[in-house]
Order: structure tokens, then sequence, then C-alpha cells
């Protein structure tokens, strides 16, 4: 009588199926898993916590101060003339016998001196702001050979000007023909400075002077000398 002889199962082979087994189950648990979890919402955010995200930042009182700096400048005649360091509107005088009621002057350029340095559109458009003494510039009349002066700021028409691409500027507001702020034509005169002139400055008809002696340049801080000068 033949004996049967049961066949003993290898250990790695059971290892390796088993293996596999746990791994299919894994993968089938984590699909219902899935599959049975409820979908997540976004949560809404805060109208304040968004208001805080979107709203600019206020400058500080450094950067304001900084674009103060940068909004006042010179008004430089453009073609510098018989002044190598070029014509800029001034105010008569210097330190105590500085007179804020005289008649405004082309004089030798001072950059950074309070007493040439302007806000223009300030403090409306059209004004001519002298910051340092809180006044604006103003003509005397709204007529050609009109000189001009400072004085309150005010909503007078006589202190309301337009400063043209091309370099004019001119009285918004004149009697009959455009007036345009004009250098005298005669020649410079000394001022007791190093090496500074004078000449006067009026409002002239715009067709009937010389473009050497009414363009400008308007707002820099410091003598532009880069742009081409207009002969006369």
């Amino acid at each position: 009588m033949s004996s049967i002889r049961l066949l003993r199962p290898d250990s790695k082979i059971l290892h390796v199926a088993t293996g596999i087994i746990l791994g299919a189950v894994a993968i089938l648990l984590g699909a219902c898993q899935v599959a049975t979890s409820p979908p997540v919402t976004p949560q809404p955010v805060p109208a304040a916590e968004e208001a805080e995200a979107t709203e600019p930042e206020e400058p500080t009182s450094e950067e304001v101060e900084e674009q103060e700096l940068f909004l006042t400048g010179l008004i430089q005649l453009r073609d510098p003339l018989d002044e190598p360091e070029f014509y800029c509107v001034d105010v008569p005088g210097v330190g105590a016998s500085l007179n804020l009621q005289g008649a405004l002057t082309a004089h030798t350029c001072k950059p950074g001196a309070e007493d040439e340095m302007f806000h223009m559109d300030s403090p409306s458009s059209g004004q001519f702001l002298m910051p340092a003494y809180d006044l604006c510039m103003e003509a005397d009349g709204p007529e050609a050979g009109s000189t001009l002066h400072l004085a309150k700021c005010s909503s007078t028409r006589l202190q309301q000007f337009r400063y043209l691409d091309i370099g004019q500027i001119r009285l918004a507001h004149g009697s009959v023909e455009e007036l345009c702020l004009t250098v005298a034509s005669a020649a410079g005169e000394p001022t007791g400075g190093p090496s500074h002139l004078r000449r006067g400055l009026t409002l002239e008809a715009c067709d009937q002077v010389d473009t050497a002696r009414s363009l400008w340049i308007v707002g820099s801080p410091v003598v532009v000398t880069t742009e081409s000068s207009v002969q006369e």
C-alpha cells in the first residue's frame, strides 16, 4: 500500500503572497475612505481681514517730506544768455535785506536757496508757491510790461499761470493778448555777489519776444544744463 506524502509550502513564497494580499487590502481601504469622505468647503475670509490685506499703507512722514522736496524746484530760463550759471526767478535782496514785496527778478540761479524755490500747481492748479514764505507769484497787472511779485495765495486771476510743453509760462487770463514770463533784453547787471547777475522780469506778448528769453524749465532742484539752449 502506497503512502501519500504531503508537500510543505515554501516559506518564502508564503511571505511574498502575504505581502501582496496586505498591499491590495490597504489600497482598497484607502479608495473607500476617499469615496466616502465629505468634500472640503473653503472657509470665507472675514471682511475685516480682507480689507486689511488690500488696504494700501499710509506713507511715512519721511516719505512725505522727500516727496515735498522733490516737488520744490527752480524756475530756470532754458537759455543761459550772458550768465553761464543760468538765470532763475528770484526774490530781490538776500538775508536781512530780502524784499518779499519787491518785484521778482531773473537772477543767477542758486539751487537750494529758499528765495528761488517754488512749488508748481500749489496750493491750487496754475499757481506758483514759494513754500519758504507761503506766498504765491502774482502779476501786477494783466497787460504787457507788468512786473511780478509775491503775494498771499488767493483765487485772483493774476496768480493763475499755464506752463506749456514748449517751455512758456503764460498768464492764464491776460487782458487781450497772450502774455509770457520774459527776461529783459538788457545785459545782466552785477549784484555784488560772486559773479552774480540780475535782469528784469516782466510779462510780454508771447508772439513778440525772443524765445531765448521766454522759455523756462520748471521744477528741477538743480540747474539743468543738458537741454539744448535756444539762441537769440
